[in-house]
């Protein structure tokens, strides 16, 4: 597999699903939240190799809405902004 990763657009997205995450999961270490993201990346990228999510859609990870994705083919980056509800 390629080397993915994610990124909020804005720090208040970033926090948002943190706050969502945590709220259902738990509290963070910095070295889990590193981890937690690893794997959003790996799981983004097989729901749409998979055709399971289109970009521009909330994506979902255990329950928990990361948000709205979007995808920077130059940096191989996922992107996502607050989810519309």
């Amino acid at each position: 597999m390629d080397d993915v990763m994610i990124e909020f657009y804005k720090s208040k997205d970033e926090q948002a699903f943190l706050e969502r995450w945590e709220s259902a999961h738990g509290t963070l270490t910095e070295e889990q939240t590193d981890e937690l993201y690893a794997d959003i990346a790996d799981a983004i990228d097989e729901a749409i190799k998979s055709e399971k999510h289109e970009l521009g859609e909330t994506f979902m990870y255990e329950g928990v809405k990361v948000g709205r994705s979007d995808f920077n083919v130059f940096h191989s980056l996922y992107l996502f902004e607050a989810p519309k509800d």
